[in-house]
């Protein structure tokens, strides 16, 4: 019996485009949602219940880095070796920006898996990136004044509060003078600012009341005295409108760091600064760490560990002491 070669390779032909067209697994082309598609349309079903700057992120990495790569491929046909190509592609940014970048498309496969669309999410095994611990570099007494003498004036009473509360930037820009209670002697933390959009903190533990050390009512006071009539803001720009993270940092912090002859650091130390010196003086690393806004102990031991020393019941006053001595110091060499 022969076999008719040329109708045995026709038929191979036609498997083969089948195969391709999803047509032998019984999926065709038109019943396979371009991830495009899915992608916009998951991002929409979001929208209401993330955060308006979460969602601006989202947004805005879908459209720099996930919908160029993965365009219109079919959803179904997403494999790990393509999201795990996807991720080796990144551009070179940071490993904790990558891993952020992961976090709405995994969430996307895993809503797609649920919803029958797939059937498990691709993404599911790809690990987490190892992320660089952040560098501590704290500013010390001395160091610190000496910055505060050569920023812009206009900006003494922004980094004088970062100092002295260790709140974050996207938390300072936001703040009204609602909610600075010079009776009470406290700063309350109820939002930030994040792309030039307000909204409440991602965690609990950083909705949170910040005592005013005596150093810092008195800036705030003054600071309070020779703001614009109907100011909203305590920090905005020269134009009266908010600040801008990114512009502060470029045009006033970096200069002044340069026009002190300090080492070239980042504003967030500000933060650092605060919590090694607070722990260094003795103060309650609990009492530090709901300042900064944690809910445990766990990130202050963590990334601060090294600085804290004897326990001391009077919260701030160690630092006080210290802060005197430095300016007393300051004071004599002048």
């Amino acid at each position: 019996m022969r076999i008719d070669q040329r109708g045995k390779s026709n038929s191979i032909k036609d498997l083969l485009v089948k195969i391709a067209g999803r047509e032998y697994l019984e999926i065709s082309e038109g019943d396979t949602t371009p991830f495009s598609i899915y992608a916009s349309a998951w991002l929409e079903r979001r929208k209401a219940t993330l955060a308006r700057s979460t969602y601006g992120d989202y947004r805005s990495i879908w459209r720099k880095y996930v919908l160029p790569y993965f365009g219109n491929m079919p959803l179904c046909r997403v494999t790990r070796r393509d999201v795990e190509d996807f991720l080796g592609n990144l551009p070179e940014i940071s490993a904790k920006r990558k891993n952020n970048i992961m976090v709405p498309l995994k969430c996307l496969f895993n809503d797609a898996s649920r919803r029958g669309e797939i059937d498990e999410p691709p993404s599911e095994n790809v690990r987490r990136l190892k992320e660089i611990k952040p560098f501590i570099d704290p500013f010390s007494f001395r160091e610190m004044n000496l910055l505060l003498t050569h920023v812009d004036p206009h900006y003494g009473a922004y980094f004088t509060t970062a100092f002295l509360t260790g709140m974050r930037p996207n938390e300072m820009i936001a703040l009204k003078w609602s909610q600075v209670d010079f009776e009470m002697r406290c700063i309350t933390v109820r939002e930030g600012r994040v792309l030039g959009i307000e909204g409440p903190p991602k965690t609990m533990s950083s909705y949170r009341d910040i005592d005013m050390l005596d150093p810092l009512f008195e800036a705030l006071r003054k600071h309070r005295q020779e703001a614009r009539p109907g100011s909203t803001y305590v920090f905005p720009g020269k134009t009266g409108r908010p600040l801008e993270v990114n512009n502060l940092r470029k045009r006033v912090w970096y200069p002044a760091i340069a026009a002190a002859g300090l080492r070239r650091r980042t504003m967030y130390q500000t933060r650092h600064t605060f919590a090694s010196l607070m722990l260094g003086h003795g103060e309650d690393p609990l009492w530090v760490a709901r300042t900064l806004g944690h809910g445990t102990l766990d990130m202050i031991f963590k990334h601060y560990g090294k600085y804290i020393r004897n326990r001391s019941r009077k919260d701030g006053g160690r630092f006080l002491e210290g802060l005197k001595e430095a300016e007393a110091s300051a004071n004599e060499k002048a």
